[in-house]
């Protein structure tokens, strides 16, 4: 029965060969993935890390800074200016920190190589599968 020529046989061993395919990459990939996420999770640790400290100290140096301007030009007719001068550096000061970080967590691209070789695997079981042997 297994020596004869049948015609599911060719569909079979295409399936077979499919599946081992699929098994012996899944492990590779399981494998790539988790490197990549340990890479991802400690990328995203000290990002939020250092985003932490710089917006703690970006507060504190703006309260200290505002007590400042408030100190030396209390007494003088211009101490509105001042304190306004120093808003408005704040705010644009914030503003391009608040866009930049977001535009780098926009551009990050966690897992390229993972999904760079999922593609690669699709393709070559979708050609696999296709093939007319």
């Amino acid at each position: 029965m297994l020596g004869e020529s049948s015609p599911f046989l060719p569909g079979m061993d295409r399936l077979q060969k499919s599946a081992a395919a699929v098994l012996r990459g899944a492990d590779h990939r399981s494998e790539l993935a988790s490197i990549e996420l340990g890479e991802a999770r400690d990328r995203a640790a000290g990002i939020s890390v250092l985003f932490l400290v710089g917006a703690v100290a970006a507060l504190l140096t703006g309260f200290a800074l505002n007590l400042l301007i408030a100190a030396i030009w209390w007494d003088t007719p211009h101490r509105l200016l001042a304190i306004g001068i120093a808003l408005l550096l704040q705010a644009a000061l914030s503003t391009a920190a608040l866009v930049l970080s977001i535009t780098r967590a926009r551009q990050w691209h966690p897992f390229p190589e993972t999904f760079q070789q999922l593609r690669k695997d699709a393709q070559c079981l979708q050609d696999l599968l296709n093939s007319p042997r």
